[in-house]
């Protein structure tokens, strides 16, 4: 079930996702119509998890309650341990069709982006995975501060039928409260899935939306091969992928009309009717 003190932002069913890999990742997409959803610990920036915990305690601190009583402090920072423990999986997307940072970010301006209609594609992802969350990215610090705020202070304290004054209160009085408890574990929890959708303002040009998976007991987590270590991720069916990519768009690169006639010889061969075009970003080498 949902966390109910998690609210994102969601794309509107007809609006578009891009997904930006290498040549290597289209033709496995395209190929074996599924994606690999990553685990979360294991994505591209690594300082992901760090961030969040670090603007956690720095919220946590702004409360003379808090700041002052060290016991309490502690049992409500959340640790690296505990969100790790959380097991979601993560497939990233992008809202941007044709972004120069994603293009460099992803094989120094060659690859290829596909087209889906969002709400097509989480259908065709549910079918086979229960989608736990999704929605795009939070990187604005001052809204990330306010969200993790609003939960201390309103959200669950509301939720526990009680004020947040009065949890530390009682709290500071019996550290075995049982009302804190709750409270200590339900924050934890939401923070643990806000993790996965705070990012630094200096990515903000990704304009990354994220879908996330929770692992489940029948699962099969694989690995692959990345920069010299191992990947975990699983395996996400598209059943009916010929339907649900609409374009496939080369990036800015070297020999740019071979590589469209390649995709698009490529994407026939394997039965696709998407439209392959060139980025319109012109790069000179």
């Amino acid at each position: 079930m949902p966390n109910r003190h998690i609210t994102l932002k969601k794309i509107a069913p007809e609006d578009n996702l891009y997904h930006y890999t290498k040549c290597r990742g289209v033709q496995g997409i395209l190929r074996d119509k599924s994606f690999f959803a990553t685990k979360s610990d294991f994505l591209n920036d690594t300082n992901e998890v760090r961030y969040t915990l670090a603007l956690t305690r720095e919220v946590l601190g702004e409360f003379p309650a808090l700041k002052s009583n060290d016991t309490l402090m502690e049992r409500l920072s959340v640790t690296a341990e505990e969100m790790k423990r959380q097991c979601y999986y993560v497939l990233s997307f992008s809202v941007e069709a044709d972004s120069i940072t994603l293009w460099s970010e992803f094989g120094n301006n060659t690859g290829y982006n596909l087209e889906f209609k969002s709400g097509e594609l989480l259908d065709m992802i549910r079918r086979t995975r229960k989608i736990s969350y999704h929605g795009l990215l939070i990187y604005s610090r001052k809204t990330q501060r306010d969200i993790i705020r609003e939960l201390l202070t309103r959200g669950i304290p509301e939720s526990l039928g009680s004020t947040f004054d009065d949890i530390i209160k009682n709290a500071a009085k019996d550290r075995d409260d049982e009302v804190f408890k709750k409270y200590c574990r339900q924050f934890k929890k939401a923070i643990s899935i806000y993790a996965v959708f705070f990012k630094q303002e200096e990515f903000s040009a990704e304009k990354e939306y994220r879908v996330v998976l929770k692992e489940t007991s029948d699962s099969e987590v694989l690995f692959r091969e990345k920069d010299g270590f191992l990947l975990p991720y699983i395996r996400i069916p598209l059943r009916k992928a010929h339907e649900a990519v609409n374009r496939i768009t080369v990036a800015p690169q070297n020999h740019i009309d071979l590589a469209k006639e390649g995709m698009q010889l490529y994407a026939k061969q394997l039965g696709y009717s998407a439209e392959v075009c060139l980025s319109r970003i012109n790069l000179r080498y």
